[in-house]
């Protein structure tokens, strides 16, 4: 913000102190390169010079800033211009390649054959990670591509196909790029001019389309250029699986890094690439303090409720970066409905550690150890080791109601 200042020191033998003062902030211009000086006013003192400057009062002479302005500003561009992305010079060329394929997507029309419980796999060719795309517009509602990505994608889609997703924030937590072909008044603005910029325009309903990247913990955004590549990748072996699987001919899928599947086969999870084994989850406490608290506190024998749930309140540390979703640790008084702890935390951090220390500092709050706390199950695996050791029972549920109804006051309460 303007006025915020930072102290710099340069030469620790001589010590220049440098105030750096933030006193206005000018807005990025188009074939401008960056980083880029704005002005010059006078000439630096010579090096190992600090002595003389504080004792023979040296006079630093006025210089042309101008000239001097030009000539910093090319052995900038001189320093910096190797060191952008490679990926960036051709990004546009990377959109053009996307805009096609799914405009082949769209004429192809997959959805009058295949249902969106029919699952092509694709892997990265980067990360190796298996993706699970289902085609949309079966239902005559929505039309266009889901390609949820690796074990956080399968989890979410697993979810979703056997309609064990029970709250609308779930929604927050899937891993995965879409595809969306929609009306021209659903485009917001930033959609339209990319497609403006590109040279595309359609007529009709459900004939635009419109990209979405959705990240655990954030808010859906645009793609950026790998999720570009990505996204074209993945249509390129949707289609081809599309074309084939009209005719559902085996032999000619074979060898091909994709699979096709029924979602309620027994195949389909052969081809989860058994995403779904689940990890030890390690202890991030210190046993030792775990022992005093056991040994030091009294029993809490009115059960609570216990959760991390992304609250909807999108928010950004920088300008024009991606907004995520803090988490609210949050556990409730079931007897009562009194809420007896609360803590926000942002989009860093193990989560499971995180939860794992908070319940440790529930513990403490209220100066008692819990008999029994009521989790949603993944919650209960992530705070296994620690209920292990404080002898507390974890009761897996469903839905946590008492917990939920104080988030959505707390959502209501929130600055729009």
């Amino acid at each position: 913000m303007k006025k915020d200042r930072v102290l710099y020191v340069y030469d620790f033998g001589d010590n220049w102190e440098h105030d750096i003062v933030l006193e206005k902030i000018i807005p990025e211009e188009n074939d401008i390169f960056y980083p880029r000086c704005t002005k010059v006013m006078r000439l630096t003192p010579e090096e190992d010079s600090r002595g003389e400057s504080i004792f023979d009062d040296v006079v630093i002479k006025e210089i042309d800033g101008k000239s001097l302005m030009n000539e910093i500003n090319q052995s900038l561009a001189n320093e910096f211009e190797n060191w952008l992305p490679q990926s960036f010079e051709n990004y546009d060329d990377d959109w053009s390649e996307l805009l096609d394929l799914a405009e082949e997507f769209k004429k192809l029309q997959p959805w009058k054959w295949m249902d969106d419980d029919q699952i092509i796999v694709v892997k990265d060719p980067e990360t190796e990670e298996l993706i699970y795309c289902s085609v949309m517009g079966g239902a005559g509602m929505e039309f266009g591509l889901v390609a949820f990505i690796g074990e956080e994608g399968y989890t979410y889609l697993n979810r979703l196909m056997t309609g064990n997703i029970n709250d609308e924030k779930e929604y927050f937590k899937q891993n995965s790029l879409t595809l969306n072909l929609v009306d021209r008044g659903e485009l917001e603005d930033e959609d339209y001019q990319l497609l403006k910029e590109h040279g595309r325009s359609y007529r009709g309903k459900n004939q635009w389309p419109m990209f979405r990247s959705f990240k655990p913990g954030y808010y859906p955004w645009f793609l950026d250029g790998e999720e570009v590549q990505l996204l074209s990748f993945i249509l390129v072996e949707v289609i081809f699986a599309s074309q084939y699987t009209k005719n559902m001919d085996q032999d000619n899928l074979a060898g091909r890094s994709y699979m096709l599947y029924t979602f309620d086969k027994e195949e389909y999870d052969a081809a989860s690439n058994d995403v779904t084994k689940k990890d030890e989850i390690p202890l991030y406490v210190n046993e030792l303090e775990l022992q005093h608290l056991k040994h030091s506190l009294k029993r809490y024998n009115t059960p609570l409720e216990f959760d991390c749930e992304y609250i909807n309140f999108p928010t950004q540390d920088e300008p024009d970066e991606r907004p995520y979703l803090p988490r609210v640790i949050l556990s409730v008084e079931r007897k009562n409905q009194l809420i007896v702890y609360y803590n926000m935390i942002g989009k860093d951090g193990d989560i499971t550690e995180t939860v794992q220390k908070e319940l440790v500092e529930l513990v403490k709050r209220i100066k008692a150890i819990p008999r029994e706390i009521w989790v949603k199950e993944e919650m209960a695996r992530l705070l296994n080791p620690i209920a292990k050791k404080l002898n507390i029972q974890l009761l897996p549920v469903q839905q946590l109601p008492l917990l939920n109804a104080a988030l959505k006051e707390m959502e209501q309460m929130m600055p729009e």
